[in-house]
Formats: structure tokens, C-alpha cells, sequence
């Protein structure tokens, strides 16, 4: 047996637990809604339900990223408070560590995904303006006729000094830079 005192937990850590689960599970159902209403997706094409999926989507990241937030500033108070209890054993302490900072970094990012879901659900402005209605119209008068008023560009001569010169060819006699030809 060991001599270490059994971890007892407390209510609040069974708490934080159970939000980050929540969030995870939040995560995954926004993610199959947000895929399901992307406009790439052959799920449900042209249809009325696509835009109402993406903002589920988006709402679901949004609440997903609430509750990874509010249990990682919930862990950060708790690990700050016993950091600077007095009362509490030197070797018992915790300190902020890399999992709060992803949690952080996580909560954000799924906030802001979540948010550009919701903008880019277009239920606002389908709704506002109205269904899209364009009119085609036949042009009075045939266009234009194409008149070619610019001058052909002169054609290419190279100037009298690059005329002969030419890089030397790894395969022929004259790869040094001189040419059998100004010798014989």
C-alpha cells in the first residue's frame, strides 16, 4: 500500500468535468450541423434547411466554446486561489500549466468559428430582402462592332551586340566561353 493520502475530489472538479464533456459533445453536433449546411455539401441542395443547419451549427460552437470557457476560468480561479492560500502545504500547490492555455485557446477559437457560422447563415438577409428575383432583358441595339484602332506591335529584333552572343552549352567544344569558330 501506498502512504499517500487518497485524491478526494470535490464537487468542483466534478462540475468542470462534466461542462468539458458537454462542450465536446456540443462541439461534435455543431460540427456534423455546420458540415451538413455548408453550401459545398450535396446534403440537402437546394433547399430551405440549409441555412438553418449552418446557424445551428454556429450556435452549437458558440455554446461550446461558452462552456470550455467558463470551465477553464473556473479551474484558473481555483488554481490561483490555493496558489496564494496561505494555509495551504508549499507542496501541494499547482501552478497555471499548458492545458489552460489550450483550453483558453480553444474556447476562443470555437467562439469565433461559431460567430462567422452564424454571420455567414444568411438567414438575415434572406429574410429581409426577399427572395431574389433577377429580369433579363434583351439589348436595344446589337453591340458595337470591334474597331482595331492600335498599331501591330513592331515584330522583335534583337540588338546588334546580343546577336552572337550566346551562353555556352555544357555539351559542345566551345563550353569554356570560346568558340572553335573564332579560331578557325
Amino acid at each position: 500500500m501506498s502512504d499517500s493520502p487518497p485524491v478526494s475530489e470535490n464537487g468542483d472538479e466534478h462540475a468542470a468535468r462534466a461542462l468539458m464533456v458537454l462542450s465536446c459533445i456540443s462541439s461534435f453536433l455543431a460540427s456534423v450541423f455546420a458540415v451538413m449546411g455548408m453550401k459545398c455539401t450535396h446534403f440537402a441542395q437546394r433547399s430551405v434547411v440549409k441555412s438553418p443547419l449552418l446557424l445551428s451549427g454556429g450556435i452549437g460552437f458558440l455554446c461550446a466554446g461558452l462552456l470550455c470557457l467558463i470551465t477553464v476560468a473556473w479551474t484558473t480561479n481555483d488554481v490561483i486561489l490555493d496558489f496564494y492560500n496561505p494555509f495551504y502545504a508549499s507542496g501541494m500547490k499547482y501552478e497555471i500549466g499548458l492545458a489552460v492555455y489550450l483550453g483558453y485557446t480553444s474556447s476562443f477559437l470555437s467562439l469565433i468559428g461559431g460567430s462567422v457560422l452564424c454571420w455567414s447563415s444568411g438567414t438575415g438577409r434572406e429574410r429581409s430582402q426577399g427572395p431574389l428575383r433577377v429580369h433579363m432583358s434583351q439589348p436595344s441595339s446589337p453591340p458595337p462592332p470591334f474597331n482595331n484602332t492600335y498599331l501591330p506591335a513592331p515584330l522583335y529584333r534583337p540588338h546588334e551586340a546580343l546577336k552572337d552572343n550566346r551562353a555556352p552549352s555544357l555539351c559542345s567544344l566551345s563550353s569554356s566561353g570560346y568558340r572553335l569558330n573564332n579560331y578557325v
